[in-house]
């Protein structure tokens, strides 16, 4: 295992989530993993959080790289939040060459098939006792977060705003996408 990474007290994360979700939403609401670093047997919860709001909106309204446009409709449903860390994060580190000790590449941290990032989160989980996992981004160079719910206590809720058109129409814009009010 790699040695983890701190992140400081009051660092701040971006989210962008569904309306009818908490802020502080650990998924998937069911048992079956859904995304990258879920528990493949579901015992524990993930909350994903990215540093910057470009790279939230990257990771949560770009999420097909063949798709050119971003629907209004998709945005409308969606708020942004901050969230604080209220006490410095032990993140395992998944951002440099030590990913090759696990047997993986970025292109398979980046790929479509979850299976082997889950298991990694799983083994990680059970091996560690970090707070969560530090990855890159699959849509620019940015770090995001993957936080074990065993560290719900560690962020707070900050501010939450509907994320408006035009910032969606910039965002969007950053990823060579077109903002589309069908």
């Amino acid at each position: 295992m790699l040695r983890p990474r701190r992140l400081a007290k009051g660092s701040v994360f971006h989210r962008i989530h569904r309306k009818t979700l908490s802020p502080l939403f650990f998924g998937p609401a069911g048992a079956l993993p859904l995304q990258r670093y879920d528990d493949p047997a579901g015992g524990y919860k993930t909350l994903y959080l990215a540093l910057d709001l470009e790279t939230a909106f990257g990771e949560t309204l770009v999420r097909v790289p063949s798709v050119s446009d971003v629907l209004s409709s998709d945005v409308a449903v969606r708020a942004r939040s901050e969230l604080v860390a209220t006490r410095a994060l032990s993140l395992y580190p998944l951002v440099d060459a030590g990913v090759s000790a696990h047997g993986l590449s970025f292109t398979e941290l980046h790929g479509a098939d979850y299976r082997r990032t889950q298991g990694l989160a799983a083994e990680i989980h059970a091996a560690t006792k970090v707070d969560g996992v530090l990855y890159t981004s699959r849509f620019n160079d940015r770090r995001c977060v993957a936080l074990f719910d065993r560290a719900q206590e560690a962020v707070a809720i900050g501010p939450t705003a509907a994320l408006l058109p035009e910032e969606a129409q910039a965002l969007a814009a950053r990823f060579g996408k077109v903002y589309v009010d069908p």
